[in-house]
């Protein structure tokens, strides 16, 4: 069936089989799910990292007007790319207004978070749930650019199809070979989830979030060995992602492990990476024609694969979407979470709401201010004036400090930090840090 889908004859311009279509508009709603997030950031006041293009260009770009025509250029790129119309060219300017736009959006100040080494050096990582659309974007303008010139509609979509696959298996493994690097065989850690579980659960909680208290939680806080066999799946399964290009049944097991496991971070931790989830369900299901069983897979794969791997390598970090971030690999050190808290810190003022910020932010520049609570306090104090929050007289910035022991016990110690509320700092003298 779909070996005889790869021949069917098409006329002059028809977007090819129906497979094919579905193909395009699904990668097409990943793609404009995925720049929501970058064209809405840029439009809230954003402050850029030094260094960084959004510092050379962000304020261009803030504005509505800009960001409306980017907009509506991504939908017109990607409803041509479904219809089957210049598809390559299509895909071209999508990643063309995809990877920069993004680009600004994550040089602003706290779109990231740092990480600290084994001897105490700290880096700033960007967030990377968008890296692999961009990443896809880019491998499959590139497959389609190196498809035989005048290639009908299909023969395209399959060398772009290729070039997903290939930008979703080296994307993966990346990431295994960098926990690896990193850490070794020790990464699957006792104290991964009970750390995290109650870090990230904080900082919900600091946000104003409903913090679930479920079974699978309680369970791997309590029993830290409960974990390990969880973090050993997904090592294994980032490892085996370069199996997806050997066939259609490879790629469809692999698919959907990689969108359990997506699925499961967010449940359990909160890690939204809801495009890779997408990208790798759609590499899972038999698209576009003459992708499903029984159709050996061409070059266009495993090319991609050599040279998303290769470049994500060499450009670390340091240009977007490439990457070799380990996550969840860093050493583990007290971390503090700063929340904004009332009537004797027992009430918590969501972060976002009084401070323009989330709870993790606030919390990484805290952990930033190397020892200065007066000037963190008095950036907070700015912040809270430029949301137009009203604060309770007493309203004061509390600091949690959350630990674990080597066999995964989580501590946690509290304390008031600085006054927020100018009465509350005129008629009580600052406690010190």
């Amino acid at each position: 069936m779909w070996s005889a889908a790869v021949s069917w004859p098409l006329p002059e311009g028809a977007p090819g089989p129906w497979q094919d279509v579905l193909f395009r508009a699904l990668l097409t709603a990943v793609v404009l799910s995925a720049a929501q997030e970058p064209l809405r950031g840029l439009g809230v006041g954003a402050t850029w990292r030094p260094g960084t293009l959004g510092a050379r260009v962000g304020d261009r770009l803030v504005g509505p007007a800009v960001r409306t025509v980017l907009a509506a250029v991504l939908v017109l790129a990607g409803c041509a790319f479904t219809a089957g119309i210049l598809p390559v060219t299509a895909t071209v300017v999508m990643a063309a207004v995809f990877v920069p736009v993004t680009t600004v959006h994550l040089s602003q100040e706290f779109a990231g978070y740092v990480t600290e080494d084994d001897d105490g050096t700290r880096h700033f990582k960007v967030h990377h749930h968008l890296h692999l659309t961009g990443l896809a974007l880019l491998a499959m303008a590139g497959a389609g650019l190196a498809a035989a010139p005048g290639a009908d509609p299909h023969r395209v979509t399959a060398s772009m199809a290729g070039g997903l696959w290939g930008a979703v298996a080296a994307h993966y493994v990346v990431s295994a070979v960098s926990k690896v690097r990193k850490r070794g065989l020790r990464w699957p850690d006792r104290r991964l989830f009970p750390f995290y579980l109650t870090l990230f659960d904080r900082f919900r909680t600091g946000d104003g979030e409903r913090v679930r208290d479920a079974g699978p939680v309680r369970l791997l806080v309590r029993r830290p060995g409960a974990g390990v066999p969880l973090l050993w799946a997904t090592l294994l399964l980032e490892a085996g992602t370069p199996l997806m290009l050997a066939g259609f049944w490879p790629r469809a097991a692999i698919g959907l492990g990689l969108v359990l496991f997506h699925l499961g971070s967010r449940w359990l931790l909160a890690v939204d990476f809801r495009e890779n989830a997408m990208l790798a369900g759609l590499a899972a299901l038999p698209l576009p024609a003459g992708a499903g069983p029984g159709v050996a897979p061409d070059w266009t794969g495993p090319v991609a694969f050599a040279v998303c791997a290769v470049l994500s390598f060499a450009l670390d970090d340091r240009v977007y979407p490439f990457s070799n971030l380990p996550m969840f690999a860093d050493a583990y050190r007290p971390s503090p979470v700063v929340t904004l808290r009332c009537s004797n810190g027992a009430d918590i003022l969501p972060a976002p709401a009084t401070a323009g910020c989330s709870t993790a932010g606030l919390s990484r520049e805290y952990a930033a201010a190397d020892g200065d609570p007066d000037a963190f306090c008095a950036r907070v104090r700015e912040r809270v004036a430029a949301t137009g929050a009203v604060l309770p007289a007493d309203t004061a910035l509390w600091v949690e400090i959350v630990d674990v022991t080597p066999g995964g016990t989580v501590a946690a110690a509290l304390r008031r930090l600085r006054p927020l509320a100018p009465a509350d700092e005129e008629r009580e003298p600052s406690p010190g840090a």
